[in-house]
């Protein structure tokens, strides 16, 4: 027989209506919803359909349903003399033991353990509730002597109460074992809900099967589908991280609180917005009777009730939650991780406001900040120019900290967007979108623009104890403290212009290849030459700046007498960092040259002669950079800036003899054909408007079907279809057949 079809429950729908029909929504009376969820249960478990599996009687020890531990302890008991006292005995029931199709037969095996939750859940509310009222009546009492009369939601007056006698230890005890108890059957809930237990008979089938071959055994033809659709799988996964998150706020386990309440407020999201559709939705939003509008207008209250939910009963328990765990619970470095995980969660559900938490971040972030350069225990000193020089202050200790967690945080997104670019280019979007100027979002900007005032306040403080030093006379201990600021302020500076001469030489390298992919003949427009020239200069004066920084030498060769960052006559050490810098300089010289030779050469400017000197002066430039960097052995990316390097160089070359064609194309013209260069090379009639020296790609060209190419081309001809042919034939006759006749003419067409 056919499997039966998933059911599709609105779990939080049938609580929020029991809840405001038996006492919870406007009274929050939990003894008469507790009592309310006991009739319902007997009602639930005495059904005719459900009635064996969920009776807890004797006499169906014989169900799937009875746990298996008490059938097999039970069993000689039975057989013994017949005592109908033990027919009728109470028997466990697990069940989970049903299969998938059981439970998918009927809604009460999982209404069942939905209201034992909520029984157990409104009896633990209704003995904290007592204990709260004994607590505060005591306290009247001590106060004043008021009325000392303690009247009880679970016994009536104080005098027929069975618990008057109750501490409130027990009344503790009792209240949390019944929230264990909720949470126990939520989690059955759960469980039965993502259930997929097959059948005995495809079990005992399968075992059979895989005794005879196990290597053919496939472990997935064992699974049964699910009794519920999705939507009913997310509502007890919902229902059960709620109870665990109230069962962990009750025992003061505010990260394990934190972390369900999470869980549930995602999950109520995503139902709120529609993001899980079941199999059926549409059909079982109408009942089958109603229109299309009135099963959209259920599914829009539905979505308004879990908004509602997440916004108004999750997001206050987790708020609370946050702040407990912010004041109690965790050091300072597992609540800065905590505190990120969380706060992107919230952002992510657009429910609850994360200014709080980022505001609580970065006071956790300063506070560990400021231990850490107290200590000394990290950056205590860095290395600058093959120099190891020691940070002494602590505000520079703390500067230099704050950039390396910013830097940390901007690599990672740096990361994050480069594989976002690959999944791009594996699903066949454009390669090099990401990579243009114009794609950067604002978040990337923010944070690189926080890591470039990071190294302003760190040169800042330096030049501010530079000034202080520079009234003192000059001797050994001075100048030594002048030579340790001094290479500071050229590592912060160094730091800064590095990071930034790789932004830009990435977004230059983003345009090439960007245009260098792209599906137009085109290629580099005078507007993308402009924009890489200009980037180019950008890039150039930087390096520049680098060669020129201050630091370096020995602390015996530093005189002290230029200390401030705007002086231009310090002396220059010719050590390997400066060799670098140079070659740098020659790289970026000879690629500047050589895009403002093509930018001068494109065919809206034609200054031919101008790029032709561009053109040589990059080459020239070239070769030096190339010389300069293969003698710096440690370099970075020493080996990749030759090998572009030497494209560039082969490049240029070919670039120089368009350009000097196109020259002496310019200084002629007469009228002619409007052939390529490549097409008339022994055609001394010159064009008046020299611009195409070869068509790219080739033109097609039309050629002559000789008879060796039909010969080949039957190789790749597969069979006639003459079937189909035939086919085509009737259909064809048969339409001209119809239309004959003297009223033929209207019928064609």
């Amino acid at each position: 027989p056919p499997p039966p079809q998933q059911l599709r429950l609105y779990l939080h729908s049938e609580l929020s209506t029991s809840h405001a029909t038996h006492g919870i929504t406007p009274h929050e009376d939990y003894f008469q919803y507790s009592s309310y969820c006991t009739r319902r249960l007997h009602r639930l478990r005495h059904s005719q359909h459900v009635k064996r599996d969920l009776v807890h009687v004797r006499l169906y020890k014989s169900s799937l349903s009875t746990r298996i531990a008490d059938t097999t302890s039970n069993n000689s008991s039975s057989n013994t003399a017949g005592n109908k006292a033990k027919k009728y005995a109470y028997r466990s029931i697990d069940l989970t033991n049903l299969p998938s199709t059981t439970l998918a037969s009927h809604v009460n095996y999982f209404l069942e353990p939905l209201y034992c939750a909520e029984r157990c859940w409104a009896a633990s509310l209704a003995l904290k509730a007592q204990m709260n009222s004994l607590v505060g009546s005591a306290a009247d009492a001590a106060i004043g002597g008021g009325n000392k009369k303690n009247v009880s939601e679970l016994g009536g007056d104080g005098l027929q109460n069975p618990r008057k006698d109750w501490s409130v230890g027990k009344f503790r005890a009792q209240s949390m074992k019944r929230l264990k108890k909720a949470v126990k059957y939520a989690e059955l809930l759960e469980t039965l809900a993502l259930s997929t237990k097959p059948d005995a008979g495809d079990e005992e089938e399968e075992a059979a099967e895989a005794s005879k071959a196990k290597e053919d055994a496939q472990p997935e033809e064992g699974m049964a589908q699910p009794p519920v659709d999705e939507h009913t799988q997310m509502e007890a996964r919902a229902y059960a991280s709620f109870m665990r998150g109230n069962l962990a706020l009750e025992m003061n386990q505010w990260q394990t609180a934190c972390t369900q309440y999470q869980m549930a407020m995602q999950l109520c999201e995503a139902l709120g917005q529609g993001r899980i559709v079941g199999n059926g939705a549409d059909a079982d939003a109408g009942n089958g009777n109603g229109s299309t509008s009135s099963g959209n207008v259920q599914q829009l209250e539905l979505f308004d009730f879990f908004n509602s939910r997440a916004k108004n009963v999750i997001a206050p328990l987790l708020k609370y939650c946050h702040y407990e765990l912010q004041e109690k619970g965790l050091s300072p470095t597992e609540k800065i991780s905590f505190l990120q995980s969380s706060s992107s969660i919230i952002s992510d559900g657009a429910t609850t406001d994360p200014s709080y938490l980022q505001s609580k971040l970065h006071s956790l972030k300063n506070e560990t900040l400021q231990t850490q350069a107290t200590s000394g225990s990290s950056m205590s000193q860095i290395t600058f120019r093959e120099i190891v020089v020691p940070v002494e202050t602590k505000d520079l200790r703390m500067a230099l900290l704050k950039i390396q967690d910013l830097k940390s945080e901007w690599e990672e997104e740096e990361k994050e967007r480069g594989k976002k670019k690959q999944n791009d280019n594996t699903t066949g979007s454009s390669p090099s979108s990401s990579s243009s100027p114009d794609d950067n979002d604002g978040g990337d900007d923010a944070k690189f623009m926080e890591l470039l005032s990071g190294y302003d306040d760190a040169v800042s403080l330096v030049n501010k104890e530079l000034k202080q030093l520079a009234a003192l006379k000059s001797g050994p201990a001075v100048n030594a403290k002048k030579f340790q600021l001094v290479n500071l302020l050229g590592y912060s500076k160094y730091q800064k212009l590095k990071l930034v001469m790789g932004r830009n030489e990435e977004l230059t390298n983003g345009i090439i290849q960007k245009c260098n992919e792209g599906d137009d003949d085109e290629g580099m427009t005078l507007k993308h030459l402009e924009e890489v020239a200009h980037l180019y200069d950008a890039l150039l004066q930087d390096a520049r700046a680098v060669a020129s920084l201050p630091g370096g030498g020995s602390p015996d060769d530093f005189d002290g007498g230029e200390t401030t960052s705007s002086s231009s006559s310090a002396v220059v050490v010719e050590d390997e960092f400066y060799l670098e810098a140079n070659a740098n300089v020659l790289r970026l010289r000879s690629l500047r040259c050589y895009y403002l030779a093509r930018m001068h050469a494109s065919p809206l400017v034609h200054k031919y002669s101008e790029a032709v000197a561009l053109l040589d002066q990059a080459e020239r430039l070239a070769n030096e950079a190339l010389e300069e960097i293969g003698a710096c052995d440690q370099m970075e990316n020493g080996d990749a800036l030759l090998d572009i390097l030497e494209k560039v160089a082969a490049e240029m070359r070919g670039e120089k003899c368009r350009v000097l064609a196109l020259s002496y194309l310019s200084k002629s013209s007469s009228i002619g054909s409007g052939k390529c260069l490549l097409q008339r090379l022994h055609d001394y009639n010159i064009p008046s408007s020299p611009k195409s020296i070869a068509h790219v790609p080739p033109k097609l060209e039309p050629m002559a079907c000789k008879p060796s190419f039909f010969d080949v081309a039957l190789n790749y001809v597969s069979e006639y279809p003459v079937d189909e042919l035939e086919r085509a034939m009737e259909e064809y006759n048969g339409v001209e057949a119809a239309s004959s006749g003297i009223l033929g003419w209207f019928r064609r067409g």
